[in-house]
């Protein structure tokens, strides 16, 4: 049996600043200081749409196949965000 290199589980402090750019860079209210308490529709204005376009940007953006919408209805901040794609990071690379 062959093994195959596997590259290094992404953690949540490395997936956090790509995160914060991808959610700030999209957010429709500007000039928030981000931290993983900033919510998405209060603090940054997020409505529905832009909040399914963020999906496609964060799988996008980390390579990574489609979010479970449970998981994603589930999202209100920041921090949860990183928590989801550092989880689903380290699910790909399991694999």
């Amino acid at each position: 049996m062959t093994s195959h290199p596997n590259p290094p589980c992404p953690t949540e402090d490395a997936t956090r600043s790509t995160v914060y750019a991808i959610v700030g860079a999209m957010a429709p209210m500007t000039g928030v200081e981000l931290a993983d308490e900033t919510t998405l529709v209060a603090d940054l204005a997020y409505d529905s749409l832009r909040l399914i376009e963020l999906t496609l940007a964060l799988e996008q953006g980390f390579g990574l196949p489609e979010l479970p919408q449970e998981e994603t209805a589930m999202v209100t901040t920041l921090g949860d965000i990183v928590r989801m794609v550092a989880a689903a990071r380290r699910q790909e690379a399991a694999r």
